[in-house]
C-alpha cells in the first residue's frame, strides 16, 4: 500500500510507465481510464481532501490560491480560444483546443510533485489551488465545450454536475470544521486515511491509460502548439499572476508549478461527452503528460527553489 513517505515520484514513476504500457498493448484502453478517473474523482480525491486539510494551518495569503487559478485559466483559455479562432478550426476543434489548454492537470500530477517535496502542507496548497480551478472548469470551461460541441447540456444539467460533485462537498464539509475550529473524529479519520494512500497510485494509472499515440499522430501540429500555451504559457501567466498577488513561499510555488502542469485528463471525457474534437484533446493532453513525466525528476528541486526565491 502506499504512503507519503514511500517514495511518491518513484511510485507514480512506475506506475505511469504500467499503465501506458497497458495501454500500448490494448490490455487496457481510454474507457477503463475514465472509470477509474470516475472512481478516484468520486471516492479517494475527497478522501485525500479531508484528511490533508484536515491538520495544515493555512497563511493569511492562502484564500489567493482559489482566485491565482481563476487569474491564470481564463486569459490562457481566451487566448487559446481566439487563436482556434483565428486559424479558422472547425467549432468543435475551437471548443477543444480551448477546453484542453485551459483544464490544468492539478490532481493527477501537481499533487504527487507537492506531496513528495513538501508534504501534507504543500499537497494542501495544491487542493486549494485545485478548488479554484475545478469550480472555474465546471461553470465555464464545461459550459464553454457544450456550446462548441454537439452533446447538449442545459444550464440546468451544468449546474447540478457543480453541486453534486463530491470533492467540493468534501472541501465545503472541511472547511466548515476548520471555521468551528473542530477536526476530523479520530474514527473517520482512520478510515479515510487508506483511501487517501490511494488517490496519487490511482492517478498515476489514470495518466498512463490516457496516453494515446495514434491520436497523437493525427494531429501534430496543432497538439504541439496547444501543449506550448498550456505549459510554457501557464508557467509565465502564474509567474505574473504570483507577482500581481504578492505570493511568497509555499504559496508562490504551488502557483507557478500548477499553472504549467499538463493538461487535464477529465478534459477528455468533457470533450467525448460535448462532442468536440476528442481526438485533438487527447493528443494534447498525452503530449502534455509525456512532456511532465520527462521533467519530473526535476520538479521537487524547482519546486524548492521557487519556495526559497523572492
Amino acid at each position: 500500500m502506499f504512503s507519503p513517505t514511500s517514495s511518491p515520484l518513484s511510485l507514480f514513476l512506475l506506475l505511469f510507465v504500467i499503465g501506458a504500457l497497458l495501454r500500448l498493448f490494448g490490455l487496457l484502453g481510454r474507457r477503463h481510464a475514465e472509470r477509474l478517473g470516475t472512481f478516484v474523482f468520486s471516492i479517494t480525491l475527497p478522501a485525500t481532501i479531508l484528511i490533508s486539510l484536515d491538520r495544515v494551518t493555512f497563511s493569511p495569503a492562502a484564500w489567493k490560491l482559489p482566485l491565482a487559478a481563476w487569474l491564470v485559466t481564463v486569459p490562457l483559455a481566451s487566448v487559446a480560444w481566439l487563436l482556434a479562432r483565428f486559424l479558422a478550426l472547425e467549432r468543435p476543434t475551437q471548443g477543444g483546443f480551448a477546453l484542453a489548454v485551459g483544464s490544468i492537470n492539478s490532481i493527477y500530477f501537481a499533487f504527487p510533485v507537492m506531496l513528495a517535496t513538501f508534504g501534507e502542507e504543500g499537497l494542501a496548497r495544491a487542493i486549494l489551488f485545485d478548488l479554484g480551478q475545478t469550480t472555474l472548469t465546471l461553470t465555464v470551461l464545461y459550459p464553454m465545450a457544450l456550446r462548441h460541441g454537439t452533446g447538449g447540456a442545459s444550464f440546468g444539467q451544468t449546474l447540478r454536475r457543480l453541486v453534486a460533485s463530491p470533492p467540493l462537498w468534501a472541501l465545503t464539509a472541511i472547511v466548515s470544521l476548520k471555521a468551528s475550529g473542530l477536526h476530523l473524529p479520530d474514527g473517520l479519520r482512520s478510515i479515510l486515511t487508506p483511501l487517501h494512500w490511494l488517490t496519487i497510485p490511482l492517478a498515476s494509472l489514470v495518466l498512463g491509460l490516457s496516453i494515446s499515440i495514434h491520436a497523437l499522430r493525427k494531429t501534430w501540429p496543432l497538439t504541439s502548439l496547444g501543449v506550448a500555451l498550456r505549459m510554457g504559457g501557464g508557467l509565465l501567466i502564474g509567474w505574473a499572476v504570483a507577482a500581481l498577488l504578492g505570493l511568497t513561499g509555499l504559496e508562490r510555488a504551488a502557483v507557478l508549478l500548477i499553472a504549467g502542469m499538463p493538461s487535464a485528463v477529465m478534459a477528455v471525457i468533457y470533450a467525448a461527452e460535448a462532442k468536440l474534437d476528442d481526438d485533438l484533446v487527447a493528443s494534447i493532453v498525452a503530449l502534455s503528460i509525456c512532456l511532465g513525466v520527462a521533467l519530473l525528476p526535476w520538479l521537487p528541486t524547482l519546486a524548492r527553489t521557487l519556495t526559497d526565491s523572492a
